[in-house]
């Protein structure tokens, strides 16, 4: 689990945890999505840099992933949805350049924490994952398509 907190809502909305893996997107790729999820509703977006190693991991393990702390979710799906375009452009961008090394060949991917809830994002998503999305929309959205109070389903 990446530093910082996730699921929690304030009065802005709930909290989403963003590790993107794979290849390190570019500054101007990272200010895009930031601006992206600024658009889709997002009230502020913050980055962290380091990822705390899981239990069975040592110290000298830590890996670098960029992290992205997006607070104030009121549409959990707008934001997915902004993520997954972003993949698309970013793949899309990558198929057109020279595979310079091992890292960039690396399918990259995004894991989504919602409280204890995670999905992983990849692009070209697959039939399971498609049905791990729609899973995850089903328990996050309400009526008007956004989180519910808890960042959790509404009910």
């Amino acid at each position: 689990m990446s530093t910082g907190t996730t699921g929690t809502a304030g009065p802005g909305g709930a909290t989403l945890e963003l590790e993107l893996f794979g290849p390190d997107p570019e500054v101007d790729e990272l200010a895009d999505l930031r601006k992206a999820l600024a658009a889709a509703g997002a009230a502020r977006v913050e980055r962290t840099l380091l990822t705390v190693p899981e239990s069975d991991q040592r110290v000298a393990e830590l890996v670098e992933v960029a992290t992205l702390i997006v607070g104030g979710v009121g549409n959990v799906v707008a934001i997915v949805e902004t993520v997954r375009q972003w993949m698309a452009r970013r793949h899309a961008g990558a198929a057109l350049r020279a595979v310079t090394s091992a890292d960039e060949e690396a399918a990259p991917r995004v894991r989504v924490t919602l409280g204890e809830d995670t999905l992983e994002l990849v692009h070209p998503s697959d039939r399971a994952t498609d049905e791990a999305i729609a899973r995850f929309y089903d328990r996050h959205r309400t009526a008007d398509g956004g989180a519910g109070p808890s960042g959790g389903p509404a009910r």
